[in-house]
């Protein structure tokens, strides 16, 4: 062995411990990280576990929950254009008869949601659905790129609103719903009878985007987080009532019906069975007396 492998020799054998004891926090810093990441995840998942069996413990919603938000949601929706009396002026020219059958069929698929508490979903929403698509498909609406491309993003939202994987059971996803509620048919209508959208038809369904966000509440978060949010969306549905109508009596009719439903989520276990019921109720007052 000749001198310089005697002094290397040394050398060698100290970098080795120094590179080991270097590697050694790494890996257990990357260790630690991913089991951090891992107790985050069983800590979603477990949050996601007790807020479903929170959900499925409450009542059943009443049983005419389905034909209620059937039958109310499509009074919404054609209460505004029904005004308009050149709306059927040239009703056979667009298939108004197709317009119609896809918003019974849609509501009746937010009305199966909306009985199971927006937390599964349901064979007889995807039947539903299916419906809406088919009369579409077949009929003049599929002609019109616009009106297809918006009645078809609501088909798409009402079918992935229940998969947890969108994570949409949130403020977010119920004001996404309340704008689509809002907009997609009314707008449909409105674009296919005059071939364009009045600034005035857009400026006036503000108003019912904040009341479908605030009587949504409580059917789409039924737990304290939905009474919770109702802080929030109550007040804002207020605020634009104000703003819209001023202090005028059909101000503080709505606002009166607003505070008499947010009362409502408050009396348990009853207001579970006939939450939706009401909601849909306080929504038709307020287009009946806004859209007058």
């Amino acid at each position: 062995m000749t001198k310089e492998n005697e002094t290397t020799n040394p050398d060698q054998q100290t970098s080795t411990p120094l590179d080991g004891a270097t590697d050694e926090p790494l890996q257990e810093k990357t260790a630690d990280f991913f089991s951090r990441s891992q107790r985050r995840q069983e800590q979603q998942h477990q949050q996601q576990q007790a807020s479903q069996a929170q959900v499925a413990a409450l009542p059943t919603p009443h049983r005419y929950t389905v034909p209620a938000i059937a039958v109310g949601l499509n009074i919404i929706w054609w209460q505004q254009p029904l005004i308009y009396h050149q709306v059927w002026q040239n009703a056979g020219n667009w298939q108004i008869w197709s317009l119609i059958a896809y918003s019974i069929f849609s509501a009746i698929a937010l009305g199966f949601l909306v009985k199971t508490r927006f937390a599964k979903a349901d064979w007889r929403v995807w039947a539903s659905l299916a419906a809406s698509l088919i009369v579409i498909f077949n009929s003049q609406l599929r002609s019109r790129f616009e009106v297809l491309a918006l009645l078809l993003l609501f088909i798409c939202f009402l079918l992935i609103l229940p998969f947890r994987a969108f994570q949409l059971k949130n403020p977010l996803g119920l004001a996404g719903l309340s704008i689509l509620l809002t907009f997609s048919v009314p707008i449909c209508i409105n674009y296919l009878a005059n071939n364009y959208v009045e600034p005035d038809f857009l400026k006036q369904s503000w108003l019912l985007v904040f009341a479908t966000a605030f009587y949504f509440t409580p059917l789409f978060l039924p737990t304290a987080k939905g009474r919770k949010l109702g802080l929030i969306t109550g007040p804002l549905f207020i605020l634009a009532t104000l703003i819209l109508e001023g202090f005028s009596p059909i101000a503080f009719l709505t606002i009166a019906v607003a505070l008499a439903a947010y009362c409502l989520t408050f009396v348990r276990p009853l207001t579970y069975q006939i939450q939706p019921l009401a909601a849909i109720l306080g929504l038709i007052i307020t287009v009946m007396v806004y859209y007058h």
